[in-house]
């Protein structure tokens, strides 16, 4: 079974996948959009057509080439029905234009994706349908997006049982911090535990909280500068960088405040008896040290911004192995 994990976040798509050669595949681009238009010049032109697909009779740019030509149109997909989308439906494609170009076997495919916690119940059945309606992909598994650095913790790369791991006896925390939501979970001896999981804002909060501080000192920036700012700490002002680690770091502390209180929330009567506290997503390095002075077990996920994904391959990979030994004779 040819297994995908793909993360379709809000600020970027990740996937994880094996090529037939073995190679670890890894696939990033960011999650912007815009309609397509025609461009003048040869060379950008065929590099755009690389980056373009059609939903239903319109063309969209996505990833670098909607970031640089799509200007003021951009879609970034700040809502909780954005898997509704065409935009949604366009990054889906251009996932699956991106993995078949890289060289993975488009015939027998298991594809794993995930949703916010909130959101799983309602909408797994909708995004199962939508992937297996646009994609030659009849497998389709959805889970919890939470799940993800949890089976990335438990599970080898190939799907086995990791030997330093006890699933049946172990409980595990998980705080993955992502761009536009962060989602909350308990797994207790392998069962979710849905009244200690939860969500909060992502790190867009703190972007967005930093476009407002920046702007108070009479410069106007946009959400995706902002975003690149909370990781530099300055911004581009007519040919200079301009210093912003001051309002980074009051940004960065609004959403670690509203972090450690969900999770104080959620997860504190639990704490003590788990065995460890993941801290994944894009966003773990900004909320991980104050995670970690509060409870001295936490740990952050191998790759947090890939842990989602490489979780839901991990995932896959154990659930190929199950039905291969159930399909062979005792």
């Amino acid at each position: 079974m040819n297994v995908i994990g793909l993360d379709i976040g809000h600020s970027a798509v990740k996937v994880s996948a094996t090529l037939p050669t073995g190679k670890a595949l890894r696939l990033i681009f960011p999650s912007v959009i815009c309609p397509a238009f025609r461009i003048s010049d040869d060379a950008e032109r065929m590099r755009a057509a690389e980056e373009t697909v059609a939903v239903g009779n319109r063309s969209y740019f996505f990833g670098e080439t909607a970031r640089t030509q799509g200007g003021a149109s951009v879609t970034t997909g700040l809502s909780e029905d954005w898997i509704d989308t065409p935009e949604h439906t366009a990054l889906l494609l251009g996932a699956w234009r991106k993995i078949v170009a890289a060289g993975h076997p488009v015939d027998g495919v298991m594809m794993v994706l995930g949703l916010p916690t909130h959101l799983f119940s309602r909408q797994r059945d909708r995004l199962r349908d939508t992937v297996a309606r646009h994609l030659p992909v009849k497998d389709v598994k959805v889970m919890p997006q939470a799940m993800g650095p949890y089976q990335a913790t438990m599970l080898m790369q190939n799907g086995a049982l990791n030997p330093d791991r006890q699933l049946t006896s172990e409980s595990w925390g998980v705080v993955e911090v992502g761009h536009f939501t962060t989602d909350f979970m308990l797994v207790q001896r392998g069962r979710w535990v849905e009244k200690a999981s939860g969500v909060c804002s992502g790190a867009r909060v703190a972007a967005e909280h930093l476009m407002r501080l920046v702007g108070d000192r009479g410069t106007t920036v946009d959400i995706l500068e902002a975003e690149e700012a909370l990781q530099t700490g300055h911004v581009r002002h007519f040919g200079r960088r301009l210093d912003v680690a001051h309002e980074r770091s009051q940004a960065i502390g609004m959403l670690v405040d509203e972090v450690v209180d969900t999770a104080t929330r959620l997860m504190e009567p639990y704490a003590r008896r788990l065995d460890g506290v993941i801290v994944a997503g894009g966003g773990a390095d900004m909320v991980y040290g104050v995670l970690r002075d509060r409870w001295p077990h936490a740990i952050k996920a191998e790759d947090p911004r890939f842990s989602v994904a490489e979780g839901m391959r991990r995932f896959g990979a154990a659930l190929s192995l199950v039905r291969a030994k159930l399909a062979t004779p005792a």
